[in-house]
């Protein structure tokens, strides 16, 4: 007999399917357009000035713009070349501080508090948000990028399993994967827990189990609660699933999606459930909100 396990076999595949395709040996396509755009920039700037520059003078620092150009497009980090990062920081430095929930626009302030503080105050830029409209089944308008659902995803202990359970663990959330048919968007998020009100509701009903030790068993399992809550930061984690779906009939296939997700990952005794209109509104407050103040 075999001890190998049974049923699905893990291959591993030595490739990064997200990757881009090289076109000029280890380079992409967008790493060579932008060193070659930088070499023709330093080549016209030479053309520029070889009546004054000595071309050792000007061929040193050219070279060392083409390494740091080199540099910000090949080295990466969290996923994002060094360049991209940079643009990106830019871009928050140039965007307002304060934002507000203003889809009419912000007033600009009246002429005597000006007048008062010396200066014009700057107005709050009105937030931009990409949500147009939530209807009643969740479903997220998007305007012109189509239409997105939210569902909340559950857990499964994988750690814990056979190895052959765990294969067929794998396997149906590969088939899930393999289905999919548009982005999709895993979130997990910790949030602070609050266990007072599970605490509360063990003390008052220890009394009322009909064995004294369970009373017992009862009293210090919320014992043992309390003093972690007051001794330790205890998270909670929710994991969410965001189906987006672009052009007409968007909301449809999102509606679609949610439901192949709830079958595929079921087999995986995952447990998904898409998230209604109000539970939707209060997920996406929350997101804009994370105090709750």
């Amino acid at each position: 007999m075999s001890d190998a396990p049974a049923g699905y076999g893990a291959v591993r595949i030595p490739a990064d399917v997200s990757r881009p395709d090289r076109v000029l040996g280890p380079a992409t396509a967008r790493q060579v357009a932008v060193v070659a755009g930088s070499a023709a920039g330093l080549w016209c700037a030479w053309l520029g000035v070889r009546a004054w520059v000595s071309p050792l003078a000007f061929l040193i620092p050219a070279v060392f713009v083409l390494v740091i150009v080199g540099v910000a497009v090949s080295t990466e980090r969290d996923g994002l070349t060094i360049d991209r990062l940079l643009a990106a920081a830019l871009r928050q430095m140039r965007a307002p501080r304060r934002q507000v929930m203003a889809p009419e626009g912000v007033v600009p302030p009246p002429a005597f508090l000006a007048e008062a503080l010396g200066k014009s105050p700057r107005p709050p830029a009105p937030l931009s948000l990409p949500i147009a409209d939530l209807d009643d089944a969740g479903v997220i308008d998007l305007g012109a990028d189509g239409a997105a659902l939210m569902a909340a995803a559950g857990t499964v202990n994988f750690g814990l399993r056979t190895a052959d359970e765990q294969d067929v663990l794998l396997g149906g959330f590969a088939r899930w994967l393999n289905s999919l048919s548009g982005p999709t968007q895993i979130t997990s998020t910790n949030a602070p827990a609050d266990v007072s009100g599970f605490v509360g509701t063990l003390r008052d009903q220890a009394a009322s189990l009909p064995h004294p030790a369970l009373g017992q068993a009862a009293q210090e399992h919320a014992e043992f609660l309390d003093g972690l809550g007051a001794t330790r930061v205890l998270l909670t984690r929710s994991i969410h699933l965001a189906m987006r779906e672009p052009g007409r009939a968007a909301a449809q296939r999102a509606v679609r999606r949610a439901e192949d997700a709830v079958s595929h990952l079921a087999a995986c005794e995952i447990r998904v459930s898409p998230l209604g209109h109000d539970a939707a509104s209060a997920d996406l407050r929350a997101l804009l909100d994370p105090s709750g103040a």
